[in-house]
Formats: structure tokens, sequence, C-alpha cells
């Protein structure tokens, strides 16, 4: 299973399209809010029912993807659960991490970019720390 983490001003495009075209391609996808409840706004005012909230995310998740936006990954970076989560994926050769557009900048500020490849919106490249 895929998770796709929602946080209040996510950036719409790279969060559905994500969606829609891993799950049309056949994969089971789960957009996951970080936050009480399951409606989450984006950036640009678009809200989504995420099917899961943080809490009740399974065990056995294979991937993990978060959209970028602002302040959606500002308030990604603040979620404690989901940055211990990343970091207990970050060294495991049967899971995956992606993120888009200013979030692998989270991936940065953890440390789990040292002597990778990575790339960001503009402007975010100086927290892509240890990153080729």
């Amino acid at each position: 299973m895929i998770l796709v983490f929602l946080a209040q001003g996510f950036e719409e495009i790279e969060a559905l399209t994500c969606i829609d075209i891993l799950r049309r391609g056949g994969l089971e996808v789960k957009s996951v809010s970080i936050h009480q409840e399951k409606m989450v706004e984006g950036a640009h005012g678009i809200q989504v029912q995420a099917d899961l909230l943080f809490d009740e995310i399974p065990l056995d998740a294979e991937a993990l993807i978060l959209p970028g936006g602002m302040p959606g990954t500002l308030n990604l970076k603040a979620h404690q659960g989901l940055c211990t989560l990343l970091l207990s994926f970050a060294d495991r050769k049967d899971k995956t991490l992606a993120a888009i557009c200013a979030a692998p900048s989270i991936f940065g500020e953890l440390g789990l970019l040292k002597n990778k490849k990575a790339t960001c919106y503009p402007g975010f490249e100086n927290q892509l720390t240890e990153a080729h």
C-alpha cells in the first residue's frame, strides 16, 4: 500500500495527481490526513476528504509520498509522528520514500539525503542537506 500524506495547505495537483495515476495503474493508494479530521484544505482552497487519519495508517505500507505546497510542507514537517515514520522507513530496502516540490526539504532536515540525489522547488536547495 502507498500512503499520500495530506496537511492543511498541501499542493492539490501534486497530491491528487499521484493518487489518481497510481490508482489507475492498479496500485492500492490511501490518502492520510495528519490532522484530527479527514477533511483537509489544499493551498488553493480545494477540500479533500482523506481516506485515513494518521492514527489509522496500516503498518504494512510500502511507500510514503509527501506532496509539497505551502503551508502544507511546514505542517507535514511539524508532525512528529510523521517524522518518526519517515525515519523508520529511511534505511529499509523494502520501503520507498518520495517527496515533491518543497517537501524534499523535510528529508533534508531529517538527515535522510546523505549521498543521495535530490531535487526540489527553487529556493529550497539549501535545505537538501548532504544531497548531491
